[in-house]
Protein backbone atom coordinates (compact mmCIF):
# COMPACT_ATOMS: atom_id res chain seq x y z
CA UNK A 1 0.00 0.00 0.00
CA UNK A 2 1.07 3.75 -0.70
CA UNK A 3 1.58 6.38 1.84
CA UNK A 4 1.68 10.04 1.25
CA UNK A 5 1.12 12.32 3.86
CA UNK A 6 1.54 16.16 3.75
CA UNK A 7 3.39 16.68 0.59
CA UNK A 8 5.93 14.16 2.12
CA UNK A 9 7.63 11.62 -0.42
CA UNK A 10 5.71 8.63 -1.05
CA UNK A 11 6.43 5.60 0.88
CA UNK A 12 5.15 1.47 0.52
CA UNK A 13 3.99 -0.41 3.38
CA UNK A 14 3.31 -4.07 3.17
CA UNK A 15 0.91 -6.61 5.03
CA UNK A 16 1.01 -9.58 5.74
CA UNK A 17 -2.82 -11.15 5.22
CA UNK A 18 -4.53 -13.61 7.30
CA UNK A 19 -6.79 -15.29 4.73
CA UNK A 20 -7.52 -14.36 1.21
CA UNK A 21 -10.47 -15.06 1.39
CA UNK A 22 -11.28 -12.27 4.38
CA UNK A 23 -11.93 -8.42 3.96
CA UNK A 24 -9.50 -5.80 3.72
CA UNK A 25 -10.16 -2.14 3.89
CA UNK A 26 -8.19 0.78 4.96
CA UNK A 27 -9.20 3.22 7.51
CA UNK A 28 -8.04 6.66 8.43
CA UNK A 29 -11.02 7.83 10.96
CA UNK A 30 -7.92 8.25 13.73
CA UNK A 31 -6.57 11.10 12.96
CA UNK A 32 -3.80 12.34 10.79
CA UNK A 33 -0.86 9.98 11.75
CA UNK A 34 -3.28 6.53 12.76
CA UNK A 35 -3.85 4.83 9.52
CA UNK A 36 -6.05 1.35 10.47
CA UNK A 37 -4.79 -1.08 7.47
CA UNK A 38 -6.79 -4.23 7.51
CA UNK A 39 -4.93 -6.96 4.80
CA UNK A 40 -7.44 -10.14 4.37
CA UNK A 41 -8.06 -10.18 7.98
CA UNK A 42 -5.07 -8.82 9.69
CA UNK A 43 -5.24 -5.89 11.06
CA UNK A 44 -2.88 -2.92 11.87
CA UNK A 45 -2.20 0.66 13.37
CA UNK A 46 0.34 2.75 11.33
CA UNK A 47 1.78 6.05 11.73
CA UNK A 48 1.95 7.64 8.74
CA UNK A 49 4.09 10.29 9.51
CA UNK A 50 6.64 8.08 11.10
CA UNK A 51 6.91 5.55 8.85
CA UNK A 52 5.97 3.05 11.35
CA UNK A 53 4.13 -0.08 12.74
CA UNK A 54 2.43 0.91 15.76
CA UNK A 55 0.66 -2.38 16.75
CA UNK A 56 -0.98 -5.11 15.46
CA UNK A 57 -4.39 -5.50 16.37
CA UNK A 58 -5.08 -9.32 15.93
CA UNK A 59 -6.28 -11.75 12.70
CA UNK A 60 -9.61 -12.65 11.48
CA UNK A 61 -11.07 -9.70 11.34
CA UNK A 62 -14.49 -9.58 10.20
CA UNK A 63 -16.03 -6.30 11.14
CA UNK A 64 -14.61 -3.23 11.97
CA UNK A 65 -15.63 0.31 11.90
CA UNK A 66 -15.26 3.78 13.73
CA UNK A 67 -17.78 4.93 16.36
CA UNK A 68 -17.96 8.28 16.90
CA UNK A 69 -19.61 8.44 20.12
CA UNK A 70 -16.40 6.98 21.34
CA UNK A 71 -14.10 8.18 18.77
CA UNK A 72 -12.13 5.12 18.53
CA UNK A 73 -12.36 1.91 15.70
CA UNK A 74 -14.18 -0.88 16.65
CA UNK A 75 -13.39 -4.26 15.47
CA UNK A 76 -14.77 -8.15 15.84
CA UNK A 77 -13.22 -11.19 15.15
CA UNK A 78 -16.57 -13.21 15.82
CA UNK A 79 -15.32 -14.26 18.71
CA UNK A 80 -14.75 -10.72 20.87
CA UNK A 81 -15.01 -6.94 20.24
CA UNK A 82 -12.56 -4.60 20.89
CA UNK A 83 -12.42 -0.59 20.87
CA UNK A 84 -8.87 1.54 20.55
CA UNK A 85 -8.19 4.46 19.40
CA UNK A 86 -4.68 5.90 17.56
CA UNK A 87 -3.41 5.43 21.28
CA UNK A 88 -4.10 2.58 22.88
CA UNK A 89 -7.03 -0.03 23.39
CA UNK A 90 -9.94 1.48 25.66
CA UNK A 91 -11.39 -2.32 26.09
CA UNK A 92 -11.69 -5.42 25.09
CA UNK A 93 -14.08 -7.69 26.27
CA UNK A 94 -14.34 -11.27 27.04
CA UNK A 95 -15.22 -14.28 24.69
CA UNK A 96 -18.75 -14.29 24.07
CA UNK A 97 -19.42 -17.12 21.29
CA UNK A 98 -18.70 -19.61 20.51
CA UNK A 99 -17.74 -19.20 16.31
CA UNK A 100 -18.89 -16.06 14.82
CA UNK A 101 -21.66 -13.48 14.86
CA UNK A 102 -24.26 -12.19 12.61
CA UNK A 103 -26.86 -9.66 12.28
CA UNK A 104 -24.57 -7.12 13.95
CA UNK A 105 -26.44 -3.83 14.38
CA UNK A 106 -25.00 -0.50 15.81
CA UNK A 107 -27.33 1.94 16.83
CA UNK A 108 -26.19 4.59 18.94
CA UNK A 109 -23.73 3.41 21.79
CA UNK A 110 -25.26 -0.17 21.74
CA UNK A 111 -24.41 -3.06 19.25
CA UNK A 112 -26.24 -5.67 19.35
CA UNK A 113 -26.08 -9.26 16.87
CA UNK A 114 -26.62 -12.79 17.68
CA UNK A 115 -23.53 -15.77 18.41
CA UNK A 116 -24.43 -19.75 17.58
CA UNK A 117 -24.82 -21.53 19.82
CA UNK A 118 -23.34 -25.45 19.24
CA UNK A 119 -25.21 -27.37 22.20
CA UNK A 120 -28.98 -26.21 20.89
CA UNK A 121 -28.13 -25.26 17.36
CA UNK A 122 -29.61 -21.83 18.26
CA UNK A 123 -28.32 -18.01 17.51
CA UNK A 124 -28.46 -16.33 21.05
CA UNK A 125 -28.50 -12.53 21.18
CA UNK A 126 -26.34 -10.09 22.10
CA UNK A 127 -25.90 -6.50 23.78
CA UNK A 128 -22.51 -4.29 23.83
CA UNK A 129 -22.25 -1.01 25.36
CA UNK A 130 -19.75 0.51 23.32
CA UNK A 131 -18.85 2.85 26.27
CA UNK A 132 -17.84 0.98 28.45
CA UNK A 133 -17.21 -2.27 26.43
CA UNK A 134 -19.69 -4.13 29.17
CA UNK A 135 -21.27 -7.24 26.72
CA UNK A 136 -24.34 -9.42 28.04
CA UNK A 137 -25.96 -13.02 26.73
CA UNK A 138 -24.13 -14.48 23.39
CA UNK A 139 -23.39 -18.36 23.62
CA UNK A 140 -20.37 -18.34 25.24
CA UNK A 141 -19.46 -18.16 29.10
CA UNK A 142 -16.50 -20.13 29.56
CA UNK A 143 -13.06 -19.73 30.11
CA UNK A 144 -11.36 -16.67 28.45
CA UNK A 145 -9.32 -18.74 26.23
Amino acid sequence: MEFASNGDEPWVGNFAKYCAESPSSVHADLGSRAVVVVAGGAGYVVDTQERRLVREIGFDIRHIWFDIGIQAMVMSNGLRFEAFDAHAILWRIRRFSWDGIRNVESSGAIVTGEAPDPMSEQWIPFRLELSTGDVQGGSYNGPAM
